[in-house]
């Protein structure tokens, strides 16, 4: 009987032992459990670059249809009022250094206001980016608009995340970057400092006509890039 006991004792402990060892062998090991991990984090990342892709893709075709429906409001205005455009100077000099540049009501910076096209009824407000989205030196981006009544500059300005060299909505004319909250507007052609060359390096991360959808009636601007552009 004691031998009995003393077997059966014995027995019951090889049960649990190998009971616990199939335990272990179920149970995931360290390494394993960091290989689940890094997979997740590669399929979280793959989607979330997707994600963006797909944001980003929707906001620009958002705002070339917006600067087009403009476009055409413009070319309305100008039909019904002997071919002059909604004025915002009546300044003739080049590059229209005193003009009031608007801006549209979302806008961080300029006159940030609903009819930022005078006379315009329906205008559309431009959406901030934000994080990756964003343009030239993180800036968010807006929608700016100027004419002397005779020729007129409309821009989704460094609103693009991504360069782009599209024509028509590719052009080397726009609008000086925004330096201060309240620093003049006025537009550009063709300048080096906004279209990303300091001194003799072309950086085309800092090339705001590439990172911006504009329209423009101007036929005079200098539509040649600067050198490495």
């Amino acid at each position: 009987m004691i031998v009995l006991a003393y077997t059966n004792k014995h027995m019951n402990q090889w049960a649990k032992i190998a009971n616990h060892r199939k335990d272990i062998h179920k149970a995931f090991t360290v390494v394993e459990l960091l290989l689940v991990i890094a997979v997740i984090g590669i399929l979280a990342s793959i989607l979330i670059v997707s994600y963006n892709g797909v944001q980003q893709q929707a906001q620009n075709v958002r705002r070339l249809n917006d600067i087009d429906t403009v476009s055409s409001a413009l070319a309305l205005y100008a039909k019904e009022h002997d071919g002059s455009y909604p004025a915002t100077t009546s300044n003739t000099m080049a590059n229209w250094k005193s003009v009031d540049v608007r801006t549209d009501s979302n806008c961080f910076n300029g006159s940030a206001q609903t009819d930022w096209i005078p006379g315009v009824d329906s205008l559309p407000q431009s959406v901030p980016n934000t994080g990756s989205l964003t343009g030239v030196n993180g800036s968010s981006g807006c929608y700016l608009y100027a004419s002397n009544g005779t020729d007129y500059v409309l821009s989704a300005w460094n609103m693009l995340a991504n360069p782009t060299t599209t024509a028509p909505y590719y052009r080397r004319l726009g609008f000086r970057s925004f330096q201060t909250p309240t620093s003049t507007q006025f537009y550009t052609c063709n300048d080096n400092v906004t279209g990303g060359t300091n001194g003799s390096t072309y950086d085309i991360t800092q090339d705001y006509y590439k990172h911006s959808y504009t329209i423009s009636n101007i036929t005079s601007c200098d539509e040649t890039p600067p050198p490495g552009a």
